[in-house]
């Protein structure tokens, strides 16, 4: 291959890039405006993608880096990382605790590899530069982390690059010398690896995210309650995804298993799961009391009014009629941005809402709530945080 050959693979619209940035996400905390992206990820991406082109190249025609963070509102995530997988060299793992228990964050991993089948093991492995984001455990013995230290020669460097993981080189200043110094082996590997030895032009296998065998074993359980036949598209042309689908990749994304299933479904699973109802606005008080009546009261509810008309029941007035029956209240999101940015605060809503009142017993004993802890305020979907 030569680097004057800009031809795509085979069904993958887009530019090639130098490297693919991968991370397990963290579980938001905030209303950021991007509350599933970690902010030293994002940090580290820029850094990495500055140093890279900086450096000497022969390609400037190809894109630097591709992080997800990079994908735009209401795209359809897994096509989207496939087709970024299908069209870089290098792939950059940020490897922590959670990595290894992401389904998703794997599966990226795997996706890549199965460009690297044909190649030598040798030459496969050149193409995947693993990072040590955060220390791992000391009784997990894995050759990601070996690799991973290869890179840095100075014995000092490497050792503080060992005990604290480059997340903290890149938050701390006392550290700014050691970060830099990584930053630019990282960078010139990449560009090595990548002008040298470039990928033959081939399509990625479409990322999967599998369970994980040690991972969490209860999924959660999505469903929708619309008047319109599913898959359910509030956001019209807007959104690739139906509005199920891209909460349940959200909470893969998360390391979360995840189902999607019917309402009717929904009823018996959500006895021992943590469960979302994804509620049209549309279908009125009225009816959205009626089909939630008896799901247990860890069931969050979201009211999406995309299209509210006027002279209908206000979405406010249905959540507030879900709350009087219990419900953890959440208010409603009406654009494609408050969806966006309430998805993830919503799975892990939706998780913290099962373990405070979920059964104390096993799925298959009685299923007596357990006490509350305490009354949370309401959980307002609009801005991603609770009200006290």
């Amino acid at each position: 291959m030569t680097w004057s050959d800009t031809s795509s693979p085979a069904g993958v619209v887009g530019q090639e890039t130098y490297f693919f940035l991968s991370y397990a996400h963290s579980v938001p905390l905030s209303d950021a405006a991007r509350p599933d992206t970690d902010y030293w990820v994002g940090q580290f991406f820029h850094d990495l993608a500055s140093a890279v082109r900086e450096h000497p190249r022969r390609a400037a025609e190809i894109e630097v880096g591709f992080f997800d963070g990079q994908v735009d509102l209401g795209a359809d995530l897994r096509r989207t990382l496939t087709d970024a997988l299908s069209l870089a060299h290098v792939f950059v793992p940020l490897y922590s605790p959670n990595y290894f228990r992401n389904a998703w964050a794997l599966g990226e991993r795997e996706s890549f590899r199965s460009r690297l089948a044909r190649l030598a093991v040798g030459r496969a492995e050149r193409h995947v530069l693993p990072v040590l984001w955060m220390p791992l455990p000391s009784w997990e013995d894995r050759p990601e982390t070996v690799q991973a230290l290869e890179l840095v020669r100075d014995p000092d460097d490497r050792a503080d690059y060992a005990d604290n993981g480059l997340r903290a080189l890149c938050k701390l200043s006392a550290y700014r010398t050691q970060y830099l110094s990584l930053l630019a082996a990282l960078a010139d590997r990449i560009i090595t690896v990548a002008e040298t030895e470039p990928l033959g032009r081939s399509r990625a296998a479409t990322l999967s995210s599998r369970p994980i065998p040690d991972g969490p074993g209860t999924a959660l359980v999505v469903t929708t309650l619309t008047a319109e036949r599913a898959p359910w598209r509030p956001y019209g042309d807007q959104h690739q995804l139906a509005v199920a689908d891209y909460v349940a990749a959200t909470a893969e994304r998360l390391g979360l298993p995840t189902r999607m299933v019917e309402l009717a479904e929904a009823r018996d699973r959500a006895a021992s799961s943590p469960a979302v109802v994804l509620v049209d606005a549309g279908v009125g008080v009225a009816a959205a009391r009626a089909a939630l009546d008896g799901l247990p009261q860890w069931v969050v509810p979201l009211v999406i009014a995309a299209d509210h008309a006027r002279g209908e029941p206000t979405p406010e007035e249905i959540a507030g009629t879900l709350q009087d029956a219990r419900f953890p209240r959440v208010l409603p999101v009406r654009t494609i941005d408050e969806f966006e940015r309430c998805a993830p605060l919503l799975v892990t809503e939706a998780r913290k809402q099962f373990l405070r009142h979920g059964p104390v017993d096993p799925p298959e004993g009685p299923h007596d709530p357990k006490p509350s802890l305490g009354s949370a305020g309401p959980f307002d979907a609009r801005r991603g945080k609770a009200e006290r």
